[in-house]
This record gives structure tokens, sequence and C-alpha cells, in this order.
């Protein structure tokens, strides 16, 4: 079978993507509003992408709005020079505040964390800290203002590099490109000064409600080319 993206329904599409493209590594991204406000979200759609500068990238979609918050790209919150005029989506308060602070923090997502995880996946008011709602410990960042989640093995704390803008329709969304800034890795995760990454046991996203664990893994030697 042969699909063409422009002859599918954005659900069709977003179902063969996310169940095509797996495992996913979760970004539990943690930032604060302008005024101070914590806000703790998970996005799949995340990666490591360079090195040097060393980026981390992840993709939070639009919000639909709801009838009492019908908006257009010119009243959404949206940065200038998309098209005026079209149904928009609302930005999720996570690139609200990225857009306001030009910061925020990727902690990366165990086992044992995935139900505290799913739990700040809910659409919450912009009031509501996810932290208190999942009954998670926050920790201060040494260079950007938003809190760590402590119970994370990692955290990226990270300064913006660039936001790029897709679509502001209600399917659309940004890609999110942070400069890491500081790495923490709890010392119960280092061997011999380094991060042991066989002791991670962290999970990823799969299509639906699934999603996976890394302990099971095996190894490939790279072909010798001369």
């Amino acid at each position: 079978m042969d699909v063409l993206p422009s002859q599918l329904a954005h659900r069709e599409l977003y179902g063969i993507l996310i169940g095509a493209v797996a495992p996913r590594p979760i970004a539990w991204v943690s930032t604060l509003s302008a005024s101070g406000q914590p806000n703790l979200a998970p996005f799949s759609f995340f990666n490591a992408v360079c090195a040097n500068p060393p980026l981390l990238a992840f993709a939070p979609g639009m919000r639909p709005p709801k009838k009492s918050q019908a908006a257009t790209a010119e009243g959404a919150g949206l940065p200038a020079g998309l098209p005026a005029g079209l149904p928009a989506g609302l930005p999720k308060d996570t690139l609200r505040n990225i857009r306001e602070t030009r910061e925020f923090v990727v902690n990366v997502v165990t086992y044992e964390l995935a139900e505290a995880m799913n739990l700040t996946s809910g659409d919450y008011d912009a009031s509501i800290n996810e932290f208190e709602v999942a009954k998670l410990a926050s920790a201060p960042s040494k260079f950007v203002r938003p809190q760590r989640v402590a119970e994370s093995p990692v955290n990226f704390e990270c300064k913006l590099h660039q936001i790029l803008d897709f679509n502001p329709a209600p399917e659309g969304g940004s890609l999110v490109l942070g400069e890491i800034v500081c790495i923490h890795i709890d010392d119960r995760h280092l061997k011999e000064g380094r991060l042991d990454r066989t002791s991670l046991d962290l999970i990823g996203r799969l299509g639906g409600m699934q999603y996976t664990r890394t302990t099971e893994r095996f190894d490939i030697v790279r072909p010798k080319v001369e």
C-alpha cells in the first residue's frame, strides 16, 4: 500500500507517524512562565540533534481551542509573520513559557517515573503546578530558572537556541531547539566517572497508549571500511 499524506485525515496520518516512528524518547520539560508559574509536561517528538553546539530538540503541538477560546493566528500569542486570519490552535504552556523566558530543563523519564510523567500530560490550566499534581520533588538548576525533576536521573538545563514554527493550525506545531548549558547526573548512575547507560531504565513512547523500556538491549559492532 502506498500512502499520500495529502490524502489522509490528520488523525490517520498522525497514527501512522507515531506507530512507525518508534520508540521515541520522552522529553519531560520543566519551564517557568514570565510570572514565575512552574509547568511540567512530556513530549515524545524529541531527540538530541547536535553535539557541537550541544542541542536538544522537541516539538510541541498546538492545543485545539475550546469554543470560548476561538482564536486566529494573529491573536493566539503566536509569533509575527504567520498568516493572519487563519484558524489557529493555542500554544501549550510549555511553548509559551519558553517564548517568554528562553529557558527550560529536559528531564529524562525512567520506568519508575512513568506514572508520574503520565499525570503531568493532562490538559491542565496554566495556573496548575504539575510538580504538585504528580507529587514530584523539584531541585534548583544552576544556570536557568526552571526547576529540575529531582527524581529524574539526568537533567539537561537548556537556553533557547531557536524556535521553528510550522503551522499555527490546531494540527500544527513548532520545533524548539535548546542549547545545553548544564547536565545533572545522579551519582548512582555513574561508573568510573562516566554515565553508566546500562543502569538507566528509560522508557520510550510507541503508538496509542503504549510505551516500551530500554532494559532489553543488544550490541552490534559497526563494520570497518578500509
